[in-house]
């Protein structure tokens, strides 16, 4: 024969207990008068409706309270952080849907295991000093450390953690929420790297406004100076051989400070990429600074026109040398002609680009003369550098033109004479 269940032995037993006592009762019932008996028929019925409602009452509290539970594991499961719930040993045991994906651990291999064993090696040591100091000041705390990785892309996650305390007051277990922080460090990471690269291009850029405004300015200026000076003391009948030689004295040391500005703006890294094109604005500049330096050395006027989009195709190199070029033209025209005004313009003709240089002055007759002088001899070389041509034209009484064509082919190359 079948053993019988235990629970079924207990509540055979319970049964035979209560019809003791019903027998018991019902002796009694029988010795009672016919109206309490029916007082206590009433009573039994009305206790057992309130027993009813009770019942019906606990049924729905429970129903609310499955409820509540589901809301609360829908809410716990669909919150947008990982949480945590850790004894004090650190090991799981709760943990939300967030967690376990950031984890990259299923719940039911989570649970039980300590929290430790998802973060990298280097940062257990961190992670251990996070959880007892929970315990020990019992204020929230947090800490940053990195998972274990499950790709090759390592995942960096903010601990903040708060202890949870019973009805007398004891810290049981942690309550730990995780914040996933890699793309917050990274974009730090790059928010860095990018200010430092602006503050290097600013730098950067601070040095070459410095050397060009030296080249532009002072050099340019000291070298007008020089080549007036240089015109005066080519005129030996005009001045005296002490005057003289104060002139000479005087261009070497200009000389000398030039160097210095030459190597200053060298150290600067100005010249360090000849060949790449100047902003618009830097040839502009520096015709300008030295026709007005000129100028008011010979007590002439210079107008000077150059066009932007020309401008803005010239190297470094060329730029010097279209400088050089200029300024041989503008002395000869000072030092041979009584023009009161001198033109200088650089433009684009057909694509290439021209560099006129054109005075009023008494000019001369370009078949009559036995040679060329020096200046035109320079000036041809330069242009012969430059890759282009130069052609002068000159009248008695109708002043000088000298015309650089430079080839845009050629705009950005050079040939050492």
């Amino acid at each position: 024969m079948a053993k019988k269940p235990e629970g079924s032995t207990k509540f055979t037993e319970l049964r035979r207990q209560a019809e003791v006592l019903l027998g018991m009762t019902k002796r009694d019932v029988v010795a009672m008068p016919i109206q309490d008996v029916q007082r206590l028929v009433h009573e039994l019925q009305v206790h057992e409706i309130e027993l009813e409602m009770q019942n019906d009452q606990l049924r729905r509290a429970q129903m609310e309270l499955e409820a509540a539970r589901d809301r609360y594991a829908d809410l716990y499961d669909s919150a947008p952080t990982g949480y945590l719930t850790l004894n004090p040993k650190g090991v799981i045991l709760e943990a939300n849907l967030p967690a376990c994906t950031l984890l990259g651990i299923n719940r039911k291999d989570l649970l039980g295991k300590p929290a430790m064993v998802c973060v990298a090696a280097k940062d257990q040591a961190t992670f251990l000093r996070h959880i007892r100091e929970i315990f020990k000041v019992g204020v929230r705390q947090a800490c940053e450390v990195e998972l274990v990785q499950q790709d090759d892309a390592p995942v960096l996650v903010r601990f903040e953690s708060v202890a949870v305390h019973d009805h007398v007051g004891q810290q049981t277990c942690v309550h730990t929420a995780l914040v996933d922080i890699t793309e917050h460090i990274r974009t730090e990471t790059a928010l860095r790297k990018y200010q430092h690269g602006l503050e290097q291009q600013r730098r950067l850029e601070e040095r070459e406004r410095l050397g060009h405004d030296l080249h532009d300015g002072i050099l340019q200026s000291l070298y007008a100076i020089g080549l007036g000076l240089d015109a005066a003391k080519t005129e030996p009948s005009k001045v005296s051989e002490e005057t003289s030689a104060i002139l000479a004295q005087s261009i070497d040391e200009l000389n000398s400070v030039m160097r210095e500005v030459r190597t200053f703006i060298k150290e600067l890294g100005i010249q360090s990429h000849p060949e790449v094109a100047l902003p618009t604005y830097v040839l502009s500049n520096s015709l300008h600074t030295m026709a007005e330096t000129l100028a008011k050395l010979h007590g002439r006027k210079v107008r000077v026109s150059v066009a932007r989009a020309v401008a803005s195709g010239i190297s470094q190199v060329q730029h010097l040398e279209i400088l050089k070029l200029v300024k041989e033209a503008l002395s000869n025209s000072f030092r041979h002609t009584e023009a009161p005004c001198v033109s200088v313009s650089l433009n684009r003709v057909k694509g290439n680009f021209r560099l006129i240089v054109q005075d009023n002055g008494a000019g001369f007759n370009l078949k009559g003369q036995t040679g060329q002088g020096r200046g035109l001899i320079n000036m041809a070389a330069r242009a012969k550098a430059l890759g282009g041509t130069l052609s002068v034209r000159s009248r008695p009484a109708k002043g000088t033109r000298v015309v650089l064509d430079l080839p845009k082919k050629n705009s950005m190359e050079y040939v050492k004479p």
